[in-house]
């Protein structure tokens, strides 16, 4: 089987070059080979491709009409052998946006991939999340871990548009995190342990912007506007960068609640702060399309799927005190 698309890459090649001996040449076959192969190929068509002088090679009214479905043949065929190369090496595409490096349940993830499944050819793309859904429908990519609205159903009601938040996908929430705010150390909101929601009341307030999906950007200024807070739009718009801006202008901005703070230059200088009666969620999801999947893929899947469900029986087993007055499993 002929899994090259031999034949079509050959008239393709004499196409183009409109010589035999240059297109043998950048094929690297003989020439008598070559024609060879096009005759073959023209018996099994049933009509010639070329019109052959002694000077020059030209397609025939049939060659130019057969040229569209043999580029798409030639594509397919490497599309498909390169489909096979994936599965054959054990490849894991996974969508990750850069801000997600920051994750410390992110970077859990990846590093265990890396140590201890050596076997999997692990790559990691960096795309905005209408891109990562776009490339899972595709099958162009096989997971995605993205930071995404906790409520799906309220996501998908406020998808502008179906690549916001396309069907055809499921997911598997990680972790959750309560949305906050951020505020410098000397922001007189600052000595609070907890905001009031009033609190916000005509209060500037950098804000990310849609690096992060139609969805839960529309989930943040709803309910910041609702509260009465002044949306602010900093130069970049993606998370990390919207804390960053509140550093350095020293006005509250929005945090997800997800990043390590050790790790964050000018941590210090600021602190971070749930706002009562604001139960804004946001999920580090992992999403995939729906339907069969590679070993690769469906091994971390189903370990994330078994991480979840050790973590919902932790949860619901009963606990006693124990001595001291300190917490034991019953």
């Amino acid at each position: 089987m002929d899994l090259d698309a031999t034949p079509f890459r050959y008239f393709l090649t004499v196409a183009e070059e409109r010589s035999f001996t240059r297109a043998a040449q950048k094929l690297h076959v003989s020439q008598p080979a070559l024609s060879a192969q096009i005759r073959e190929f023209e018996r099994r068509l049933g009509f010639a491709l070329f019109q052959r002088t002694s000077r020059r090679v030209e397609l025939t009214a049939e060659g130019r009409l057969f040229l569209g479905n043999a580029r798409r043949m030639v594509a397919e065929a490497a599309w498909a052998n390169q489909a096979a190369r994936e599965i054959r090496e054990n490849e894991l595409r996974i969508g990750a946006p850069f801000y997600t490096l920051h994750i410390p349940e992110r970077r859990r993830m990846m590093d265990t991939l890396v140590t201890r499944h050596g076997d999997i050819r692990l790559r990691i793309f960096d795309k905005t999340h209408e891109r990562h859904y776009l490339d899972l429908t595709r099958r162009e990519l096989d997971l995605a871990l993205l930071v995404e609205p906790a409520d799906a159903q309220a996501a998908a009601d406020n998808a502008v548009t179906e690549a916001d938040w396309p069907g055809g996908l499921e997911r598997q929430p990680l972790a959750q995190r309560r949305l906050c705010l951020q505020l410098p150390r000397e922001h007189p909101l600052a000595e609070l342990d907890i905001l009031p929601l009033e609190a916000l009341k005509g209060l500037p307030v950098a804000m990310p912007n849609r690096s992060l999906g139609a969805p839960l950007s529309v989930v943040i200024v709803r309910a910041l506007r609702d509260a009465g807070a002044e949306t602010v739009r900093p130069p970049e718009g993606h998370p990390l960068a919207v804390e960053r801006y509140g550093r350095l202008t020293r006005i509250p901005a929005v945090s997800l609640g997800w990043f390590d703070r050790p790790h964050v230059e000018g941590a210090g200088e600021v602190v971070i702060r749930h706002i009562d009666g604001l139960d804004v969620r946001t999920s580090l999801t992992l999403v995939r399309a729906r339907g069969e999947q590679r070993p690769a893929a469906q091994m971390v899947w189903e370990s994330a799927r078994q991480l979840m469900e050790g973590r919902a029986a932790t949860h619901s087993v009963p606990r006693r005190r124990g001595r001291g007055g300190r917490l034991a499993p019953a």
